[in-house]
């Protein structure tokens, strides 16, 4: 999950969620969170890179990735 600074943050509900990672993804769930992983691996990467700007410009689907993350991790456990 993403530690997402409190302005950030939105109360997604898991049908809004589901459809911007689907988004994200090309159609496929999965894809857009790994995607979203990828996406923050080079983020972190990048010298002086800023997790306010990585934020700023990510904030609906970090928040989604975040959304379908707590809702399935359940069915893992």
């Amino acid at each position: 999950m993403f530690r997402i600074p409190s302005f950030y943050q939105d109360a997604l509900t898991l049908s809004d969620a589901s459809s911007t990672m689907k988004n994200h993804g090309r159609g496929d769930i999965l894809e857009g969170m790994e995607s979203m992983n990828r996406k923050w691996i080079e983020h972190c990467a990048t010298p002086d890179a800023e997790d306010e700007t990585f934020y700023k410009n990510w904030q609906y689907e970090v928040n989604a990735y975040n959304k379908i993350f707590s809702e399935m991790q359940p069915l893992f456990a």
